[in-house]
């Protein structure tokens, strides 16, 4: 008839082991054919993924230095920051269609500049709105941006020739 997937989230290397889960329910809907018991890992509990329904402003707020320690080496998770919103890229540093380096050149700090130099709304609504875990403010772009030239020339003016 239908399926029942649970998930579990646990910290790792914090929590002792859990026992597995039993599932002792009566359903009014019906019987069930199936029932699977899915572990999800994730290293940083306080921070899990956020639904892409949630609001920008809804976000956990999560502190500058706490961003900053997220560089990705050791046991730390990758994040990255955009227009003061927190993304974990943990994972998807591996899919990333410019290389897994260019994230990595941004581990916990601001990136706002350059992500919108490549990317546009589509992209951030895609796959980076899956990849929020909260927002900052004060986290610094270790990258100067240059100054954008942009030259206006009058209607119908054609110097092609």
């Amino acid at each position: 008839m239908g399926r029942i997937r649970l998930a579990s989230f646990r910290a790792q290397r914090t929590l002792p082991k859990e026992k597995p889960m039993m599932v002792n329910e009566k359903l009014d809907a019906g019987e069930v054919e199936q029932i699977e018991c899915v572990e999800v890992k994730t290293e940083d509990s306080t921070n899990p993924f956020l639904p892409k329904r949630t609001k920008e402003k809804d976000l956990p707020f999560i502190p500058p230095t706490e961003v900053r320690k997220r560089d990705g080496k050791g046991d730390s998770r990758l994040w990255i920051v955009v227009d003061t919103v927190v993304l974990d890229v943990t994972e998807y540093q591996n899919q990333h269609p410019g290389g897994r380096s260019i994230i990595a050149g941004f581990r916990g700090q601001d990136c706002s500049w350059q992500w919108w130099s490549f990317h546009d709304r589509t992209i951030w609504q895609s796959i980076a709105g899956s990849l929020r875990v909260g927002r900052t403010v004060g986290v610094e772009n270790p990258h100067r941006r240059p100054r954008t030239i942009v030259g206006l020339r009058k209607h119908g003016f054609d110097d092609w020739d």
